[in-house]
């Protein structure tokens, strides 16, 4: 025995078997670390200080009229609009490690830029900045998990991962936004802009540490990036079920998504204090997280999705209504909560069925597609929601809840396709 620990350098040998074990431990925990770290990314991409202040941040440091603002976001919309497909395809080509480093970096250079001075054409760069990191961001995100997963062989986990990876986002959102809100009301609107520098930078030092999951593909399969373009908008076009699953899903949550521009309007009306903004803004992302975390448990339960996906988007559409129609402050926030809380999570119930739905590899630039139909959306109803609130807010909110009930009365979503 002790010549044989000889020849060995004193270590047991150890079996095949054994050895065959250790280099599948180590390959996966390689994989791993790219969940892990996505969570990281999404928290630190979540702390957006000025989420509480948002609005005083424009109408009262850059003073610009709420319209203005409405039209400033139209313009991010459009810049995503150019950019969300070629940037899926970057992903799909070069890397989607490289996406996401790109995305992050440029998130960080906004903050800055956006809050050097208030002026309307440095606001106009800092948008095109963030247009730019929301393009890069969105549909890469997703596929970079899926295709982790996919190494590990729990592509199945896809819903419950990226639900996740929303709750780490939300999560940095419920601890900044307070923070940024009393920085804003005591300190400056301006520092709460740039202090947003310093979490996403975090994120694109975390980004370049990911370990890219698709270079196999690209090695296997090169194609030049028009095709995949080509690939990915051709797979929306041709696809009924995956064309009807991504409407349904970016129609509602576009209409939600106006509430996060209008929610301090209204309870600015109702006399509450700008600096407990950012504490509604992280009850907004609590409820959140429980909704989504929700989710994946709710549709165990319900064998009828389709059921199950009505009666999650009418109860939004009802609160929005009920909001013109209520003045209490209590009752305000409980609305706005839930238009929030289902609202946002209810694209998990589609994520399965999409995923399913990508036959192509080329599944960020598909993705991606899926994100430029909602910013389509929101760019043609920017300035039309601007107007609307500056002429009557509980209209618009009326308008708003109508709309979503009626969208989903109509809704020719089956059981089968979620």
């Amino acid at each position: 025995m002790s010549k044989l620990k000889e020849c060995t350098g004193g270590r047991t040998l150890q079996s095949p078997k054994e050895e065959e074990i250790k280099d599948l431990q180590v390959y996966l925990s390689k994989w791993k670390s790219n969940i892990w770290k996505s969570y990281l990314i999404h928290f630190f991409m979540g702390c957006h200080l000025i989420a509480g202040v948002l609005l005083p941040f424009f109408l009262m440091w850059g003073k610009i009229s709420f319209v203005e603002v409405m039209f400033l976001q139209s313009y991010f919309t459009v810049v995503i609009l150019i950019f969300e497909i070629p940037c899926g395809a970057i992903a799909d080509h070069f890397s989607r490690k490289l996406s996401l480093i790109l995305g992050t970096l440029s998130a960080a250079l906004a903050a800055l830029i956006y809050s050097s001075y208030p002026s309307i054409t440095l606001f106009i760069i800092g948008e095109t900045l963030f247009a730019i990191e929301y393009s890069l961001i969105s549909g890469t995100d997703q596929a970079f998990t899926y295709d982790t997963l996919r190494k590990l062989g729990r592509e199945q986990e896809i819903t419950k991962t990226m639900a996740r990876s929303r709750t780490y986002m939300l999560l940095g959102i419920g601890i900044s936004a307070p923070i940024g809100s009393l920085i804003g009301a005591m300190l400056s609107l301006q520092l709460t802009m740039s202090l947003m520098f310093f979490p996403f930078i975090a994120a694109t030092i975390i980004a370049i540490s990911l370990k890219e999951p698709n270079h196999d593909l690209v090695k296997e399969k090169p194609e030049k990036y028009l095709k995949i373009i080509k690939s990915g908008v051709s797979e929306l076009i041709k696809n009924r079920i995956l064309r009807k699953l991504a409407l349904n899903q970016v129609i509602t949550e576009s209409l939600v998504f106006f509430l996060i521009w209008t929610y301090q309007l209204y309870l600015e009306a109702l006399n509450f204090n700008m600096e407990y903004f950012g504490f509604v803004v992280a009850s907004m992302t609590l409820i959140q997280i429980i909704f989504t975390n929700l989710i994946p448990k709710l549709e165990k339960r319900y064998s009828n999705k389709k059921i199950f996906l009505q009666i999650y988007t009418i109860i939004p559409g009802i609160a929005y209504i009920s909001m013109a129609l209520i003045n209490l402050i209590p009752i305000g926030i409980a609305l706005i909560l839930i238009i929030i809380g289902m609202g946002f999570s209810r694209r998990f119930i589609f994520t399965e069925g999409i995923n399913k739905q990508i036959e192509t590899e080329n599944r960020a630039t598909v993705l991606s597609s899926i994100s430029m139909i909602a910013s389509l959306i929101r760019a043609v109803l920017y300035p039309i929601i601007g107007y609307l609130t500056m002429v009557n807010l509980g209209l618009t909110f009326i308008l708003l809840g109508a709309m979503i009930i009626i969208f989903t009365i109509f809704s020719k979503i089956k059981n089968e396709y979620l």
